[in-house]
């Protein structure tokens, strides 16, 4: 059982993606948004704790590496969601952030895959790390901005704040994504058609 809790852990931050949504998105009781942004830094912190867990006691696996993607994508995409729909930030910015996430991540998905059917997990670099992790920092920001009074005094200081660090996110991810594929290249040699 031991050598699964760090697998455990990140299934449990992708069954903790609903409850964001609901209390985001419903008024069902006071404070509800407060509730979805506490859930989802909760559910970020796993993918701290299940990294840490697994390399500090050996229980790296093979289910994990590509689990834990899987479930940080799903965080980061309901985050992003819940931003474009209740409109925090302008629908033009929110686009490009969606469609280069989207365009990254799926480049850097169909390379995985490959490298899987040649019996090879690819893990994440760096910088895709530091992408998330200031997306975990930027995400549960934006989503309290668009908790707060629009007639508060400190409302754009905060919202410049959430742009810079969207935009750094945005900009991680790029880098992430261009080294990871140059990087991984020699995964695409031999591929047959």
């Amino acid at each position: 059982m031991s050598k699964h809790i760090p697998n455990i852990i990140t299934t449990a931050r992708i069954a903790l993606l609903p409850f964001v949504y609901l209390f985001y998105l419903t008024n069902w009781f006071p404070y509800s948004q407060y509730v979805a942004i506490a859930v989802f830094i909760i559910a970020a912190v796993t993918d701290f704790l299940d990294g840490k867990i697994a390399r500090k006691y050996n229980l790296v696996s093979n289910i994990g590496k590509m689990l834990d993607p899987i479930a940080d994508k799903m965080l980061y995409y309901t985050g992003l969601f819940l931003i474009i729909v209740t409109g925090i930030l302008p629908t033009w910015a929110a686009a490009i952030i969606y469609v280069i996430n989207l365009c990254r991540d799926f480049a850097i998905d169909c390379l995985r895959m490959i490298a899987a059917t040649k019996g090879s997990v690819l893990a994440a670099n760096i910088y895709g790390k530091i992408k998330t992790m200031i997306a975990f920092v930027a995400l549960p920001w934006l989503l309290l901005q668009g908790c707060l009074p629009t007639d508060w005094n400190g409302l754009l200081i905060f919202q410049i704040i959430g742009y810079i660090l969207i935009g750094l996110q945005t900009f991680f991810c790029l880098l992430s994504g261009l080294i990871y594929l140059v990087k991984n290249r020699q995964v695409l040699v031999d591929v047959k058609a």
